[in-house]
């Protein structure tokens, strides 16, 4: 029979495989998701068998920054379906319906069978079809033909994960993959498990200064650990290299000129200066796989105080004098409020730059919180992550 190795939903199997034959799951899951799926016990022998599992909602985030999204789901479709043979009776199936169909599904949850099957072609597609739960969907194919069957057999187990969890219903399930029995049979480790898929979708983040990486990586790692593993930085151990927006606007330009191959997002601060080199930057030819940003414009910035030529007034420094440190929380062991002074004027943006006063403080502050977060307002930094992790979602493959 050999090892089996499954992934299931709600104790449905999605995916299987066999040996050294299967999709490696672990872009799914973090090593800290390894747990005891089950225990049996067997001619007074007890066994206990591990895998990974984590909920569905939890698994979302890690899906999408895979390349599984609303917006990419129906190209990834259409190249599976591009695979089928022309000479297998025709597929008519399409996405649209198959979508709507799976979107309804409402999975019941059961115990699953641990110890896996070992299925010839077809047969796993013909279970899953004839379950309940897919009852429209075996009426929209017709379940008897085994070039079909292959077809499902086949399809991307993502595009079916990605849809059934748009049913809210069905987030709370468990996501669980079945590695035992290929660890205990020796087809691979557990460190291996997480080693194959490091490089294959990480995103570089680069930014105008090592305060903003620093920031952005540590908030991540606080905020959002589930998926820290998806991004890479610039090694500051050394002067960083890109200080300032114009050595980062020209850094931008050399990448775009190489054709850079790996996911690079590239962050300018919502200022004056960061406005105009990210709108420069959307004029250049580049790779799909290098991408630009300006931190995003909240509402708690529209009616700041700064000071400028004309003395102290409210403004709204959203495009104009947004830096990362305005992410922080600026009343976080202070009572004084924070304030931006007005500096160089832009003639070709029409407006003033502008830059948050002592930026150090709340820096050292952030730093602070970092060891004990009770009472930091952490709501504008997890804006800034959402906003990452968008732009990062709409970087193509």
């Amino acid at each position: 029979m050999g090892s089996i190795v499954s992934l299931t939903i709600g104790g449905i199997e999605i995916d299987w495989g066999k040996n050294n034959r299967f999709i490696n799951h672990s872009k799914l899951f973090l090593p800290t998701d390894r747990t005891i799926l089950s225990e049996h016990e067997h001619n007074g022998t007890r066994y206990t068998l591990y895998g990974y599992r984590r909920a569905l909602r939890d698994v979302i985030p890690r899906l999408e920054l895979y390349g599984y999204s609303a917006k990419t789901i129906q190209k990834i479709w259409d190249e599976n379906v591009s695979y089928y043979p022309e000479y297998y009776p025709k597929f008519e199936l399409p996405f649209e319906q198959f979508a709507k169909v799976i979107k309804n599904v409402t999975i019941a949850p059961r115990t699953g069978s641990d110890q896996g099957y070992d299925y010839d072609l077809g047969e796993f597609a013909q279970e899953m079809l004839n379950l309940p739960e897919y009852y429209q969907l075996k009426k929209a194919v017709n379940s008897n033909s085994a070039d079909l069957l292959s077809f499902f057999e086949n399809l991307d187990p993502y595009i079916q994960l990605w849809l059934l969890s748009t049913n809210l219903e069905n987030q709370n399930l468990y996501l669980e993959w079945h590695t035992d029995s290929i660890i205990k049979g020796g087809w691979t480790t557990e460190d291996d498990l997480f080693k194959s898929w490091a490089d294959d979708r990480t995103f570089l983040i680069i930014t105008e200064g090592s305060s903003d990486t620093f920031i952005i990586k540590e908030a991540i790692a606080l905020l959002r650990p589930d998926i820290k593993d998806f991004f890479t930085y610039i090694d500051m151990t050394e002067h960083y290299p890109f200080t300032g927006t114009g050595n980062l606007f020209n850094f931008y330009k050399g990448l775009a000129k190489i054709g850079i191959k790996n996911r690079c997002l590239i962050v300018f601060d919502n200022d004056t200066e960061g406005v105009e080199k990210h709108q420069k930057c959307q004029n250049i030819s580049s790779p799909p796989s290098l991408a630009s940003m300006t931190l995003p414009a909240l509402s708690e910035f529209e009616n700041a105080k700064t000071i400028g030529p004309n003395g102290a007034f409210k403004a709204n420094i959203n495009g104009s004098a947004v830096s990362i440190e305005c992410f922080l929380d600026l009343s976080y062991k202070t009572n004084d409020p924070a304030t931006i002074r007005w500096s160089s004027f832009n003639k070709d943006m029409g407006r003033y730059q502008g830059a948050l006063e002592g930026k150090e403080f709340y820096i050292a502050q952030f730093k602070k919180a970092l060891k004990n977060p009770e009472n930091y307002d952490f709501s504008k930094l997890q804006t800034l992550i959402t906003h990452i992790c968008e732009k990062c979602i709409a970087i193509p493959d």
